[in-house]
């Protein structure tokens, strides 16, 4: 599936969870959805679903995984700052 530690992991019949860094917390949630193509929507996680970005669509759930950063887009930040917990 993915090089990370994790695969992705199934919460319901087309959609999965997408850990990286943080074993407690998902970095993204992938959608599949049946259109013509069916495709796969990946967004960062956030509690409530109108904090959440598109991160993109993709032909495949491992297309989906392979594009969800370590850092979500919006938290990404140069320097010292990027390895400082959070």
């Amino acid at each position: 599936m993915s090089a990370w530690p994790w695969p992705p992991i199934q919460i319901s019949d087309c959609e999965w969870i997408v850990m990286r860094h943080d074993r407690t917390r998902p970095q993204a949630i992938v959608r599949r959805f049946e259109a013509t193509p069916p495709y796969y929507r990946a967004v960062t996680w956030a509690v409530r679903s109108e904090d959440r970005r598109l991160i993109g669509r993709y032909r495949s759930l491992e297309a989906a995984d392979e594009a969800v950063l370590v850092d979500s887009p919006g938290a990404i930040t140069s320097g010292a700052d990027r390895d400082r917990p959070r």
